[in-house]
């Protein structure tokens, strides 16, 4: 049998998109699948050199350069005689919509959304566009991946794809090799961008009613373009001894071995790889209560609200802590039972297979 040739189509090639994707490149079954690579590097540096850049697909404001990027994405797929697109996130997907549009392609789609612009809150008309943009696109599309089952329901609700398209596929991460280091000082973390999506601001305001309770600390990892104004927020309360954003790290697990519990403030998600690894960990997690979250707690933490009040975000903080030893076996049990990389990437190569 003869190898499936794949490209994998991204532009935003950052956090968890990168993430997936360079674990497709690690674990995919070489024997079966021949596997090609097109991403924008305006995000993110450090780009693997077998993958192949194109910053155009990044130019979506700019219709000639964006449109170029479709004439790569062509060449691409005629120089390695790709047989399947796996694009990933909007922009990849808008690419792939023009690029079947333009070229009457009949190459097979896969679209991962990675979260839907659209689960985010932007009022009445900018969702119901939004919506409809996204609806148009999936008719391209031979299968749509979800990767939790939250964001799929999300996208059956709200008519966005047809049942018969849709598959779920967990997003997973490696097992890690459980080292705790011991650390004096009861520590909360979250490893994220410093960017809107993540809200930065919230963790600081939790981290603020936290600290009224409990003496721990509070340490976000990731850089991003909130990163100095979050620092300047911490500096103005006074509690810069207390609430670390230490910026990029290129040794995320030495933090996370470092820490008690996984804080996510996130607006929205897909299935985050940073709460896998969390979990991975054997973390508790405090989540705030969104789609690509909810899934993620099962006796091992809690969900937050926008309307839960200061006592009570004490008390589930202080009864995480009370309690760790139980929660972080349910965190160690519900990944190994849900979230290993051998069932995300089991489960990818059976989509490809079975839309060639």
């Amino acid at each position: 049998m003869s190898k499936i040739r794949v490209l994998e189509l991204c532009e935003s090639y950052g956090g968890g998109v990168k993430t997936q994707l360079d674990f497709l490149n690690t674990y995919l079954d070489k024997k079966k699948f021949d596997f090609v690579v097109m991403v924008s590097s305006k995000r993110e540096n450090g780009i693997p050199s077998d993958y192949i850049i194109e910053d155009k697909l990044s130019e979506i404001k700019n219709p000639i350069k964006f449109l170029e990027s479709l004439m790569s994405i062509n060449k691409v797929v005629k120089k390695n005689q790709v047989q399947i697109v796996h694009a990933h996130s909007t922009i990849a997907g808008i690419a792939m919509v023009l690029y079947k549009m333009i070229f009457f392609s009949k190459i097979p789609v896969i679209f991962t959304p990675h979260a839907y612009y659209s689960e985010m809150d932007r009022g009445v008309l900018k969702n119901g566009i939004l919506r409809l943009i996204e609806r148009f696109m999936n008719h391209f599309f031979s299968c749509v991946i979800h990767v939790s089952k939250e964001e799929e329901g999300y996208a059956l609700r709200s008519n966005l794809v047809a049942g018969k398209k849709s598959v779920v596929v967990n997003n997973g991460v490696p097992k890690q090799e459980l080292v705790n280091q011991s650390h004096k000082e009861t520590t909360f973390i979250n490893v994220a961008r410093c960017a809107d999506q993540k809200n930065p601001s919230k963790f600081i305001d939790l981290a603020q009613i936290i600290l009224n309770e409990l003496d721990c600390k509070f340490v976000w990892v990731g850089d991003g373009p909130l990163l100095e104004s979050c620092r300047a927020k911490v500096k103005k309360l006074d509690l810069d001894s207390k609430i670390k954003f230490v910026g990029y790290s290129n040794n995320v697990a030495s933090y996370l071995k470092k820490a008690d519990v996984y804080l996510s403030t996130s607006r929205y998600e897909g299935l985050p790889f940073s709460v896998l690894e969390a979990l991975s960990y054997g973390l508790p997690l405090l989540l705030t209560d969104i789609i690509g979250h909810k899934s993620l707690v099962k006796n091992n933490g809690y969900l937050l609200s926008d309307s839960d009040k200061p006592y009570q975000i004490k008390k589930r903080a202080a009864d995480i802590l009370e309690n760790e030893e139980s929660y972080s076996a349910a965190s160690l049990e519900l990944y190994s039972s849900e979230y290993s990389i051998e069932k995300m990437i089991n489960g990818i190569q059976k989509v490809y297979l079975s839309n060639i």
